[in-house]
């Protein structure tokens, strides 16, 4: 698969609004007393980041 560099820069986007989210919310959950929400947005947290992996391998190809 070839990517074009538009592809490119639409993973670029798409990695770095994944970082800025996943930021977001750990600061966001350290205010949550509620321990099962505190765990979906744990897990919320780890797609995000297996996805950014993820888009990282593809832009590495």
């Amino acid at each position: 698969m070839t990517l074009t560099p538009k592809d490119c820069l639409y993973i670029e986007d798409s990695i770095n609004a994944s970082v800025l989210l996943n930021k977001q919310l750990n600061c966001e959950m350290e205010k949550l007393e509620d321990e099962q929400a505190k765990e979906l947005v744990s897990k919320v947290c780890t797609v995000l980041k297996e996805q950014a992996e993820e888009l990282l391998k593809v832009m590495e190809g």
